[in-house]
């Protein structure tokens, strides 16, 4: 066996400087100061350096610390916290600020329901459970906002169909609710192979809401996005007669479907916790809470807004 050399004498070496960079980040960090120290230098001897000093000592460059000035210090903690602060008020805290807010709408269904509507609505998966519909139906006939429309998911991709669509579907047409039906869009996948499966499993009927595309992957590019999204929508509208309507965030549909083709199409826009969508595009439908509850359903579940007046909403509708 051949024994290796050991590196014991670097990494102590490497070690001590570490360590000094973190002393010296903290005490950038907080405050702290250096305290000035005389430079020692160590110098190996040996033979050779003993006869050069007999002939004369070589300089030393003398090495300064470095140093922090007080006005920079606090700065710095005040950027540090005020990035902090902020970061965690718009990923953790500012939904429940906003559901502490008085509520300047009126309070229903455990939300607060936008003023200035008249048409309201909720969209259901699978992950809302096996509704009762005849009890949401009940409830929503004596509020003094009822519940005009559902939108449920149907398919998502070229295979997957969503579990409890032919239970909603049918229980929800019985009880009265103008029905909808969503696909979720994988832009990974065919656009012809998508609508096919959506037009296999989706049999709309006269009264029913146009069929939805819900988009919220962008995939490759938007531009490749964009492109077979119209093509997706093209084979929808031939099939059904009725131009399909678009689901995407506001941020979304600004980021990855800024498209003067693509704001011919009904959107559906979702953004939470503000008085309205912040967008200065057209929108016929807003999902402004995934918070609302309803009798009958076990889960939290989206609430929605119709942007119009009856004919407009009516105009939406399979003939």
């Amino acid at each position: 066996m051949i024994d290796m050399p050991t590196n014991r004498g670097n990494s102590k070496r490497r070690a001590s400087v570490h360590k000094k960079e973190r002393k010296s980040f903290f005490l950038f960090l907080f405050g702290g100061k250096k305290k000035p120290r005389k430079n020692t230098v160590r110098r190996k001897t040996s033979a050779a350096s003993a006869t050069k000093s007999t002939t004369g000592r070589q300089k030393v460059q003398p090495v300064k610390d470095y140093y922090i000035p007080d006005w920079m210090h606090w700065i710095m903690t005040i950027l540090i916290i005020g990035l902090v602060s902020v970061g965690a008020y718009y990923m953790f805290l500012r939904p429940y600020f906003y559901r502490l807010r008085p509520c300047r709408g009126t309070r229903e269904y455990g939300v607060c329901l936008p003023s200035g509507f008249l048409c309201y609505g909720i969209d259901v998966s699978h992950h809302q459970g096996q509704i009762n519909w005849r009890d949401a139906a009940l409830s929503s006939a004596v509020n003094e906002f009822p519940i005009r429309f559902v939108i449920m998911k149907a398919t998502e991709g070229s295979t997957f169909t969503d579990p409890e669509y032919t239970y909603n579907i049918r229980e929800a047409r019985t009880v009265g609710f103008v029905c909808g039906v969503y696909h979720f869009y994988d832009p990974g996948v065919s656009p012809q192979k998508q609508a096919e499966h959506f037009i296999n499993t989706v049999k709309l009927q006269k009264g029913d809401l146009a069929p939805v595309v819900d988009v919220e992957r962008s995939g490759r590019s938007s531009g490749d996005l964009q492109r077979e999204l119209l093509e997706f929508l093209k084979a929808l509208e031939t099939h059904y007669g009725v131009k399909p309507i678009i689901y995407a965030s506001t941020k979304f549909r600004k980021r990855h479907l800024n498209n003067p083709a693509l704001d011919n199409y009904p959107f559906w826009v979702a953004h939470y916790y503000v008085v309205r969508p912040e967008t200065d595009k057209p929108w016929a439908f807003w999902q402004f809470t995934d918070h609302a509850r309803v009798e009958g359903i076990r889960e939290y579940t989206d609430f929605n807004v119709f942007r119009g007046t009856e004919s407009d909403f009516n105009s939406l509708r399979l003939k």
